[in-house]
């Protein structure tokens, strides 16, 4: 057992506590090692003290495969030592064997949070101008940051719609870049707000055009299930929109997440819909 405060055992039955519902406060790796693995103790120092070097910014559990097996079946463990970062519950990304420490750290760059992943949490926890300031904060420090610039695009859309373009153009398929695009093309159309939008679906003039249109203009405001209502709508009618607006579903729901409850009510509604 490590003396370090970021290191710790785990077994089955606290996995998803401290590891899975951690790892959306911070990043955590899980090592899958055995006592009889050499190539496990070569590998432990160097990843303990790489953890521990970061002052709590990743955690590092560590799992017998020997002593948990259920787990190491879980992630595919066929050979030791796996190294593997979760991040909100996801896997983000792995390794596997005794490595250098230059890798592992360069390992550890990559998931965990940076500068402009700080501006942006701050940005979260504010509104206006100063969360405009955190987010282009964070812009200065990585320039295709997609929070950042999706999120500074949907505070400045209205008064500045071509920098908001330009800010979502590089992300483009993502459905919130997406739906900042047709808020922009609703507005400079004349097709109307999204209140007129949704008026003229209420009314009866359905198509399958004014249904993924809605359903993206919803999604920019952050609307996110009658967004999914309007699309999977759209899908059930058919015609030229149908393949668009699944493909904006699917994207929908890999940016909420699979945890997410509108989500999981509207998977099987888009199913039916398609077969």
């Amino acid at each position: 057992m490590s003396s370090s405060h970021y290191v710790f055992d785990i077994d089955d039955d606290g996995f998803q506590s401290a590891v899975l519902d951690r790892s959306h406060e911070v990043p955590v790796v899980v090592d899958f090692w055995a006592a009889w693995c050499g190539p496990c103790r070569t590998l432990s120092p160097l990843l303990e003290a790489a953890i521990d070097a970061r002052g709590g910014e990743v955690l590092l559990a560590k799992v017998d495969v020997d002593a948990n097996p259920g787990l190491a079946r879980s992630f595919r463990v066929q050979g030791i030592p796996q190294v593997v970062a979760i991040r909100d519950g996801k896997v983000v990304g792995s390794f596997t064997g005794a490595v250098p420490r230059t890798q592992v750290d360069a390992f550890l760059d990559g998931i965990v949070p940076s500068e402009a992943d700080h501006a942006v949490a701050r940005a979260r926890a504010l509104s206006g101008t100063d969360a405009e300031v955190e987010l282009r904060r964070a812009l200065e420090l990585e320039p295709a940051h997609r929070e950042a610039a999706i999120g500074l695009a949907g505070l400045i859309v209205d008064d500045d719609p071509d920098q908001a373009l330009e800010l979502v153009r590089l992300h483009r398929p993502d459905p919130a870049a997406e739906a900042i695009i047709t808020r922009v093309e609703l507005a400079r159309t004349g097709h109307g707000d999204i209140d007129s939008l949704r008026a003229k679906v209420n009314n009866g003039g359905v198509d399958g055009d004014a249904l993924l249109q809605l359903g993206r203009a919803l999604a920019a405001r952050g609307e996110h299930g009658e967004a999914m209502d309007r699309l999977i709508a759209a899908v059930e009618l058919g015609g030229d929109t149908r393949e668009p607006a699944r493909e904006q579903l699917v994207a929908l729901f890999g940016v909420l997440g699979d945890n997410d409850e509108r989500v999981q009510a509207a998977r099987p509604r888009l199913a039916r819909a398609l077969f």
